[in-house]
């Protein structure tokens, strides 16, 4: 069996992906990687072809109509056959230090984590920038229960450039993303550490996050066009499970908690930020939603302080989602 299945979700991705797919080589035998050809129109199919054509033992290529990353994530969870899994943006790479740290740790760990967190390295084409990073709330080098980990803060985040899960976990707990949908990251990362007991946490920069693209998707006005992407994915993220069956373990409860109140503030942020009719509109239906889905939940999260402040009406509302925004970006630098 393979360590680490990595997929690769490319869509018109030739002039980056190269990068991507090199750096993941590097793992050799040890890892599978998997290319997801998502319907491009340029050159990307062919480069795929080439590398798995040149690394068969390690290199499985998909090709598939145009679905969205989404459905790129979940054609690897198919295919893969490694005791953990990866998600690696074409034109993001993995670090040659961390990657190797990486390995050793998965050979050692023997699958006996759920999930493996890493820290990462932001970067602004090959600038870096600001590294995330989890040593001062999580225990490093051995596994770990949520109740041995701090409390993570609104400034602080499992973002899943730091995630790796076990890959049985992914094949049988119901994951199930959406097509053509973006920002659906929010609820891969959501819906899976429902699932997660035993946690490893490794201090050590691994992926390499590359957030200096012009028409990334998360760039600001990108994000704030996209923000009925941010809708569907929230209500997702709401039907999904409910934190509180897990409300007698208080640190998986707040843990899980957590994931989804930075989830629901940022879809209010967007929607507000859009500042139309429409997104008016489109915010109230989604906040009846769910609030029917999951009214304690709702109640908890949209009446803490950030999410009342934001509610706020009219031009209040909209002030205090930018100034929440803006502080986001100073704090974590993402674009």
């Amino acid at each position: 069996m393979k360590l680490i299945s990595f997929v690769v979700c490319c869509y018109n991705s030739q002039e980056y992906m190269r990068d991507a797919v090199d750096s993941l080589l590097k793992g050799g035998e040890e890892v599978e990687i998997i290319i997801v050809d998502d319907g491009s129109k340029d050159d990307t199919p062919k480069i795929a072809d080439e590398y798995g054509e040149k690394y068969p033992s390690i290199v499985k290529v998909v090709h598939q109509p145009n679905g969205g990353h989404g459905a790129g994530v979940m054609a690897g969870v198919r295919l893969a056959t490694g005791t953990y899994f990866k998600i690696v943006d074409s034109d993001d790479w993995v670090d040659d230090e961390g990657y190797q740290e990486v390995l050793n740790t998965v050979r050692k760990l023997d699958g006996k984590a759920d999930l493996i967190v890493t820290d990462f390295q932001y970067y602004h084409g090959k600038k870096p920038v600001q590294q995330n990073r989890y040593d001062k709330k999580f225990p490093q080098n051995r596994i770990f229960k949520w109740k041995e980990a701090k409390k993570l803060s609104l400034t602080e985040n499992m973002l899943i450039q730091s995630l790796m899960y076990r890959t049985d976990i992914l094949k049988t707990d119901g994951l199930d993303l959406p097509n053509k949908v973006f920002y659906e990251d929010t609820l891969y990362i959501y819906h899976n550490l429902f699932y997660v007991d035993n946690i490893y946490y490794l201090h050590k920069n691994f992926y390499c996050y590359n957030v200096g693209r012009p028409g990334q998707s998360v760039e600001m006005d990108t994000s704030i066009r996209r923000y009925k992407d941010f809708l569907k994915v929230g209500e997702l993220c709401f039907k999904c499970n409910d934190p509180y069956k897990y409300k007698a373990d208080k640190a998986k409860f707040f843990a899980l908690y957590h994931q989804i109140r930075i989830s629901f503030y940022m879809c209010m942020c967007y929607a507000k930020l859009r500042h139309t009719k429409e997104s008016k509109a489109d915010l109230k239906a989604w906040l009846k939603t769910c609030k029917a889905t999951n009214k304690r939940l709702y109640r908890r999260i949209r009446y803490f302080s950030v999410g009342f402040t934001i509610s706020l009406p009219g031009i209040f509302g909209y002030l205090n989602a930018k100034i929440a925004y803006n502080t986001a970006q100073k704090l974590v630098s993402f674009n």
